[in-house]
């Protein structure tokens, strides 16, 4: 005769029920042994079921006792992996008093207050057979190539404009904007 389906999965649920009661005592001392406090050692036994609880208990065990308390500690390696990985983080109390602060961030450069258009402006000052190259790199996004074919002229040559170009506009902008110039 066929027992019905749902027979079977209560005979399961009682067996599982039943190893856990025999094995909670025995995990709970190995758990002792393993965490530094009884809390997560409590804890670590309360995972274990519920990981054994969602998983099952495998028919071919032989030992459920010794299955669960493996179970355990590979739960137990987990957790230890889990932290190493995780930042300690560690309050500031009284006795960090003697740490330096760090420094308020340094005041932006005067560099940063000059627009687009202040470029552009300036590119007014400077030969036009340079601010072509630069207008065509940097606003019209255009490749070296480009710009050479534009210009009929040879590639090395739009680096060479290109990088006078903005060596000349930023003696402009130092000068307009009374700038110290970087070494």
């Amino acid at each position: 005769m066929v027992e019905p389906a749902d027979t079977g999965a209560r005979r399961a649920r009682a067996s599982l029920e039943a190893a856990l009661a025999d094995a909670e005592p025995v995990l709970s001392r190995i758990a002792e042994r393993l965490c530094t406090n009884s809390a997560d050692a409590r804890d670590l036994v309360q995972d274990t079921f519920e990981r054994v609880t969602r998983q099952g208990l495998p028919s071919d065990v032989r030992n459920p006792c010794a299955w669960l308390a493996k179970s355990m500690h590979n739960l137990f390696i987990d957790r230890c992996r889990r932290a190493a990985r995780r930042p300690n983080h560690e309050p500031l109390a009284d006795q960090h008093a003697d740490l330096t602060q760090l420094e308020v961030d340094p005041p932006e450069p005067a560099w940063t207050l000059i627009t687009v258009e202040d470029v552009r402006e300036a590119l007014a000052e400077i030969d036009a057979t340079y601010s072509e190259v630069y207008v065509l790199h940097t606003f019209e996004h255009q490749s070296y190539e480009q710009i050479a074919e534009r210009l009929s002229i040879q590639r090395v040559t739009v680096g060479t404009r290109l990088n006078r170009a903005r060596k000349k506009l930023r003696e402009v902008l130092v000068k307009r904007f009374g700038l110290e110039e970087a070494s």
